[in-house]
């Protein structure tokens, strides 16, 4: 077996903390990086002989675990209104520390050296003595200090880093299709995947020849031929190319069909002209991008812009898809990279038989939440799916031979699975 998950060390970061004219006040924090604010305020109040928490504030609950320091980010720089419960108005400053011994306290607090003592600072282990221990300030000792968060937050210890482990091999690029689709089938189903997708070599590095690749750009070229350098005259309706220009370009590819046929591929074809941003509108015209003007010749990074532009949806490289949406999509990828479609209306019948895998009573697999920063936008919303991948990968197809993959359409839907390349690399 050669499965070993990693162990990590958390990173940590100092906070110092110095009061104006009050040096006796001036603190340095060691803490996680992830540590929320408040355990700033816990160290610091602890440290000038304050309870670590504001009465007034706290539900007089401790909740303190060294694990939480994973769970919260940390934003930026706060400021000293920022951190509740500071009983001062520190300046702050924040550098990064090397990560302490294993088993030294995971939340520690010291002095900062100061050059000389303020008057008064001799006298107040008297007033102290006077007051008493139950209502005097706590003098700051640094042990004791520290001994006391210790008890709180614990020891500095290793962690282990299993995320990358739960659903599947780890050698599968991240983010792709092909790990979507790992993560949503059964557990005997992802095994047999894993295994087909090193029988079929779908990992291996591109082929150098891209000798095929000028077969996948014929219907691209067409529409190019036709707006020229001037661009086409904007339809009245639609604001985008004439239905009767766009017709004008399938036929001359030989995709005929019926006259509904030809007007949805016509469509389909324009749309995904200005999903790829190879078209745009200019003064009431069509016309061509500087981007289309690079795509029109073949180069060896000609598939893998097409494949980009395959697996970007409406709203661009955002994924606003769910789960499930992209899965499907990895369907139809995996079975034309694979070889086992022939032709573009093999691959509904390779979906439906493929999403009887999915993971449907899996707790964890969550198959029809998007899971994407973007889910809760207005206008969030599946672009397409399965449909629109069809559609954009039938538009790869050679002249004469509407929906007939071919090797490079392959592998073009090989690239788009392993994750394609950024569309800000469209550009060739």
């Amino acid at each position: 077996m050669t499965i070993q998950i990693p162990v990590r060390m958390p990173t940590f970061m100092r906070v110092e903390l110095t009061v104006d004219g009050r040096p006796e006040l001036d603190r340095a924090i060691d803490l996680p990086t992830g540590s929320p604010h408040h355990w700033i305020a816990e160290a610091y109040r602890l440290s000038v002989g304050l309870e670590p928490h504001e009465s007034s504030e706290h539900d007089g609950l401790d909740r303190c675990h060294h694990d939480e320091a994973y769970a919260y980010p940390w934003p930026s720089r706060p400021g000293a209104d920022e951190i509740p419960g500071l009983p001062h108005d520190p300046v702050i400053g924040i550098r990064s520390i090397e990560t302490p011994p294993i088993g030294t306290p995971w939340l520690s607090v010291t002095s900062l050296p100061s050059a000389m003592e303020p008057p008064g600072v001799a006298a107040s282990s008297a007033d102290e003595r006077s007051s008493g221990w139950l209502t005097g300030e706590a003098p700051f000792r640094e042990d004791d200090v520290n001994r006391e968060l210790l008890r709180r937050h614990g020891v500095v210890q290793p962690f282990f880093d299993d995320g990358g482990l739960w659903f599947d091999d780890p050698h599968l690029p991240s983010p792709s299709s092909i790990k979507t689709l790992a993560s949503a089938v059964t557990p005997a189903r992802r095994l047999a995947l894993l295994a087909h997708i090193d029988r079929t070599d779908l990992l291996r590095s591109a082929a150098p020849d891209y000798g095929d690749a000028e077969s996948v750009l014929a219907s691209l070229t067409r529409l190019l031929d036709l707006l020229g350098t001037m661009g086409a005259v904007q339809d009245a309706e639609s604001g985008w190319l004439p239905e009767a220009e766009s017709d004008r370009v399938v036929r001359s590819l030989g995709w005929n069909g019926t006259p509904d046929e030809v007007r949805s591929r016509g469509q389909a074809l324009v749309s995904f002209a200005r999903r790829a941003k190879l078209i745009r509108r200019f003064k009431g015209r069509v016309v061509a991008t500087a981007r289309a003007r690079t795509l029109r010749v073949a180069s060896p990074l000609t598939l893998q812009a097409l494949a980009a532009m395959v697996a970007a949806g409406d709203g661009g490289w955002r994924d606003l898809r769910s789960t499930r949406s992209r899965a499907e999509e990895a369907l139809v990828l995996l079975a034309i990279a694979d070889g086992t479609a022939a032709h573009v209306d093999d691959l509904p019948n390779l979906v439906v038989e493929g999403s009887r895998a999915f993971a449907e009573s899996d707790a964890r697999v969550d198959l029809d939440g998007g899971g994407t920063p973007w889910e809760g936008l207005r206008g969030a919303r599946d672009d397409g799916g399965v449909g629109r991948v069809v559609e954009s990968i039938a538009l790869l197809s050679p002249t004469d031979a509407y929906g007939t993959i071919t090797a490079a359409m392959r592998e073009v839907a090989r690239h788009a699975l392993l994750g394609g390349v950024p569309e800000d690399r469209y550009d060739l």
